[in-house]
């Protein structure tokens, strides 16, 4: 039987980043992720919550891919799960909501489509939903999981 090349599939990880009652018009870092093994892609699901009051129909959450390559990083990013204000920032999802308060949106977005990811990489999340988030943590989620080819 031939060879395949397939997907292989590390362990999840998780973001360090703080969505609670992130208002409308603001924006989010992650911390850095350090990429040790060097993994050229990962897949992301995220889970955030709407706030008390419902978003406005068809507004969005924007989800950004963040780099650090050292002496340069995205947007100046710091690296920290802080405040962030995107400007040239790849978005790499969105998630589109309707006017449902306290309602989970979900969105997997794979990584591979914007090339590899470098040692050092993040996420930033920008609510552009009319509403700020919802005020508890423990109701938002952010995961990972590296994917790289393998012989099989």
């Amino acid at each position: 039987m031939a060879n395949a090349i397939l997907p292989k599939f590390d362990s999840e990880g998780t973001f360090t980043i703080t969505l609670a009652s992130l208002a409308n018009g603001a924006g989010r870092s992650s911390a850095k992720i350090t990429n040790s093994n060097d993994r050229p892609a990962a897949i992301i699901t995220l889970k955030i919550r709407s706030g008390g009051t419902g978003p406005t129909l068809n507004r969005t959450y924007k989800i950004y891919l963040l780099r650090d390559a050292g002496t340069i990083a995205t947007d100046g990013w710091g690296g920290t799960d802080a405040a962030f204000t995107p400007e040239n920032a790849k978005v790499i999802g969105q998630i589109k909501v309707t006017a449902t308060a306290n309602k989970d949106f979900y969105i997997d977005i794979d990584t591979s489509d914007f090339g590899p990811l470098g040692e050092e990489w993040g996420i930033a999340v920008y609510n552009d939903s009319g509403q700020a988030l919802n005020s508890t943590e423990a109701n938002h989620a952010y995961k990972y999981k590296y994917y790289y080819p393998e012989v099989q």
